[in-house]
């Protein structure tokens, strides 16, 4: 299936084609050259995130690898967003850093654009590595660098949308914000069933039916035993109804006239937190401060001395006259879609994506590979580049990065290891996160736990759901759980 080609239909075919301009002179035609236009959309990928959710794997540290360069089926995750821009035919791209995370960036989309031979260009848009600064203040200063709608990716977003469709929403409804949304991606049971994992930060999203119009969104962790809707909202969208099931990808196109809203709210940093909500409120009409409450299928008023027969009594209303100025819409997508931003998915989705993103994962490049012929590589497993692998060894649905050594007599099994690890022999790993540079000695046994950047696992050591950390200044570890597909459930949450 070719890509979907989304910029170069909105720009014309032959620049330098000369064309007549009429000037209001009868005795005198001109002819001058057309510039290109500009694209509809200007792509953004926001890659600017320490990983608060994945503390363990990418926190804020010197040498610690950011969370976009992160490996997902031994791919930073970076490349799956820009890669599906280059794919839509997208030929500048703006990626927001860290200043200290600028030179790694950089470096890896440098090679892998100029390896594939693309034609595009990169603008790194940098910020201070102590600036407390969220997506919104990064669009601020994006936004004078462009005079186009902007397409805001983040750098954790893997999916196989059609940018046209959402494109379409965009234009049909003259949008303020067009987000995509998508079921949340879970993976199914022996049974065939998805089961929803607890541990998911689920997102209430509140839709109108005829439209999908946004009316509420909020997430999970930031509602507490009720959602209050105003009873003006109600009046002006009497239908709402609330997903729970739905994932907000982070994929917004974004109109000029939002851009400008954000120079008269100096205090909106975050995008998702607070710009969304804000323009959610500002498409309603706004009617006095009466609310209802909402519980499951079923809406209670507040007031008791409403009269039943009266739906809408005017007294409780001021509905103000000025016209409706924003408007904010999603498109559904089934595609693919998934955002790598919690630890305890993160095994998960490397086999997700593995399985569904095929043709963009590199191959296993056995050439550059020393491999036991003794050894059994399962074929949902990939290998990098330079591993070296003893006799007798067994990997099923495991990731192994570049540069790994691993010795006789191991079993890896729903693993991720990741840059330059040395495994001694005779280890078991099963369900675990390995990172850069972790050195592992010989008879050790570990589950469902995280081994973070330096670590050396001492020779007999025996750990399940533990968090490893070679620096000892990490205060208050934080406490995860790592996906087991093994049990159909999640692992105990442990801290170390």
């Amino acid at each position: 299936m070719s890509p979907t080609v989304l910029c170069p239909a909105l720009e014309d075919e032959k620049s330098d084609e000369e064309t007549p301009v009429n000037t209001g002179v009868s005795s005198a035609n001109f002819r001058v050259r057309n510039r290109r236009r500009s694209p509809e959309f200007t792509p953004v990928v926001m890659a600017a995130g320490c990983g608060s959710q994945m503390f363990e794997l990418s926190h804020d540290r010197a040498g610690k690898t950011p969370k976009c360069m992160l490996p997902v089926a031994n791919t930073p995750m970076i490349w799956y967003s820009v890669n599906f821009l280059i794919a839509n035919k997208f030929e500048e791209i703006f990626v927001v850093v860290r200043q200290g995370d600028k030179d790694v960036i950089e470096s890896y989309l440098t090679s892998s654009v100029r390896k594939l031979e693309l034609d595009v260009h990169i603008e790194y848009v940098c910020i201070d590595d102590d600036a407390d600064l969220g997506t919104a203040d990064s669009l601020r200063i994006v936004a004078p660098k462009t005079k186009s709608d902007l397409l805001v990716i983040s750098s954790d977003l893997i999916t196989k949308v059609s940018l046209s469709e959402l494109a379409n929403v965009h234009r049909a409804n003259n949008a303020a914000l067009t987000a995509l949304v998508a079921p949340r991606y879970s993976p199914p049971t022996p049974d065939g069933r998805r089961k929803r994992n607890k541990k998911d930060d689920r997102d209430f999203i509140g839709l109108d039916p005829e439209d999908d119009r946004i009316l509420f969104i909020a997430n999970e962790k930031d509602i507490e035993d009720e959602i209050s809707i105003k009873r003006g909202q109600l009046t002006r969208f009497p239908h709402m109804r609330l997903h729970t099931n739905l994932l907000d990808s982070h994929l917004y196109l974004v109109s000029r006239t939002t851009l400008s809203m954000l120079d008269n709210h100096p205090d909106v940093s975050m995008m998702r937190c607070e710009l969304l909500p804000l323009l959610v409120r500002k498409q309603i009409k706004q009617i006095v401060n009466t609310n209802y409450t909402v519980f499951a299928d079923r809406i209670y008023s507040k007031k008791q001395d409403i009269d039943e027969d009266s739906k809408h009594p005017d007294e409780y209303f001021d509905i103000l006259s000025e016209p409706e100025s924003v408007g904010c819409y999603v498109h559904h997508t089934d595609s693919f879609t998934v955002r790598v931003n919690q630890l305890h998915n993160y095994i998960k989705y490397n086999k997700a994506v593995s399985e569904n993103m095929d043709d963009i994962i590199p191959k296993n490049d056995v050439e550059t590979c020393d491999i036991s012929k003794m050894t059994q590589v399962g074929k949902c497993s990939r290998l990098g580049n330079s591993v070296k692998i003893a006799e007798k060894c067994s990997f099923k649905r495991s990731f192994i990065g570049n540069r790994v050594q691993i010795g006789p007599h191991c079993k890896i099994v729903d693993t991720v290891i990741m840059d330059d690890v040395t495994i001694e022999d005779n280890v078991s790993l099963t369900n675990c996160i390995v990172c850069k540079g972790v050195v592992i000695k010989n008879k050790c046994t570990l589950k469902d736990s995280r081994i973070c950047d330096g670590f050396e696992v001492a020779s007999g050591s025996d750990y399940v759901g533990e968090s490893l950390v070679a620096d000892s200044e990490i205060p208050n570890m934080m406490s995860f759980s790592i996906y087991n597909s093994g049990r159909g459930s999640d692992a105990e949450d442990l801290s170390k």
